[in-house]
């Protein structure tokens, strides 16, 4: 855990986050100017960088629920409250809202994530949840359609504006309208593809990444990986899970792991809409629900963005990972945008570190475990 201090409404918090959940930032200062206070009892907060707000919800006396579809922010909210020995909030970790089925809420604070689909499903969500008369704060970037937000906004809620302005964040408010809103449902597209140039189905929900495609690197790392039948392949951050339904064609034992709970559920459904299997897919922090040297190849397309910043923390963590659940004598394939430093990072734990593919844009890396290691 990453831990660092803050102080909220006079009380101070240290706030404890695993790798890849955001630091609290501009987005929280913004959403919490834009509040000001608690308004009622019952509280629910959702998006992406939630936890400094969560936090303060908390501090100011709410009765807060969370939605979250990220099991390491909920587990950094959980470690984080536990440590401050503050009341920890309800906290639902699922892909969609059917557990939010007959709750009701005084006020929603939703921090608006990327994509047009995810964010009317947020605003769907408030107006579900939110008992009549009862606010909406929500807040986001300039550059990720907040713009377009209030339009959706005041087309559901009647009237919305803008409130607070703060470094390239908006947020603004609204109140529930009269009427009965139904939870919004989880959809998911089929998506006629080719992997290893076999016809795929790929299933896929809003929020996933490369939805609808086999994106650039995953497909070099297809070519460029080389898995065994009968051999323990681990797909780390597997995404739609089509590195390791490649694998898992070819005759290899797949494990799929990921943080996201919709990039797990889409797998399950894209891995049992090809193959006659019943996947193994685990919804984790990097590869945290696998023993030590358990896997015998490890296949991955890390990601290094936090919203539209450089970010190598999840990077740093998989090579780590690949490290601890590889056998002695394992191999490790990576693929990586060529400008990315991963040669000096993967050295510190592979031996034999070398390129086996390389196009105008991706390089997909492979790396020995010794033999000799018994850490």
């Amino acid at each position: 855990m990453i831990s660092k201090s803050y102080h909220l409404s006079g009380t101070a918090l240290a706030l404890k986050r695993l790798a890849g959940v955001p630091e609290p930032g501009p987005a929280n200062r913004t959403m919490i100017a834009a509040a000001r206070r608690v308004e009622g009892d019952e509280v629910l907060i959702a998006g992406p960088g939630l936890m400094m707000t969560v936090l303060w919800a908390i501090v100011e006396g709410a009765r807060v629920t969370v939605w979250t579809e990220n099991s390491a922010e909920a587990e950094s909210l959980r470690t984080t409250c536990q440590f401050n020995d503050i009341p920890a909030p309800q906290i639902i970790l699922d892909a969609g809202f059917e557990q939010l089925s007959g709750l009701t809420f005084d006020q929603t604070l939703i921090h608006v994530p990327r994509g047009r689909e995810r964010q009317r499903e947020l605003l769907d969500l408030s107006l579900a949840a939110l008992r009549e008369d009862g606010r909406l704060v929500f807040a986001g970037a300039r550059n990720e359609g907040i713009k377009s937000v209030l339009g959706e906004t005041r087309e559901r809620f009647g009237q919305a504006g803008i409130v607070v302005r703060k470094g390239g964040y908006h947020a603004g408010l609204a109140r529930r309208p009269k009427g009965h809103f139904e939870m919004p449902d989880l959809t998911f597209e089929r998506n006629a593809i080719r992997v290893d140039d076999i016809p795929t189905d790929l299933w896929v929900c809003p929020g996933v990444f490369a939805p609808g495609r086999l994106d650039s690197g995953t497909a070099n790392l297809i070519t460029g990986m080389k898995t065994l039948p009968g051999t323990r392949v681990l797909d780390l951050g597997c995404g739609t899970g089509l590195a390791g339904l490649a694998a898992a064609r070819r005759g290899a034992k797949v494990v799929w792991t990921d943080v996201s709970a919709r990039a797990v559920l889409s797998t399950r459904k894209t891995v049992e809409a090809n193959i006659a299997i019943d996947p193994e897919t685990h919804l984790c922090h990097g590869a945290s629900a696998l023993d030590n040297r358990t896997i015998d190849t490890v296949i991955t397309n890390p990601p290094f963005h936090q919203g539209h910043d450089i970010s190598y923390e999840v990077s740093r963590l998989f090579v780590r990972e690949g490290d601890r659940v590889l056998r002695p004598g394992g191999d490790i394939y990576l693929v990586a945008n060529n400008f990315l430093p991963y040669p000096q990072w993967l050295r510190e734990h592979f031996i034999d570190v070398t390129v086996v593919r390389e196009d105008a844009r991706f390089k997909v890396y492979h790396g020995l475990k010794s033999s000799a290691v018994t850490r």
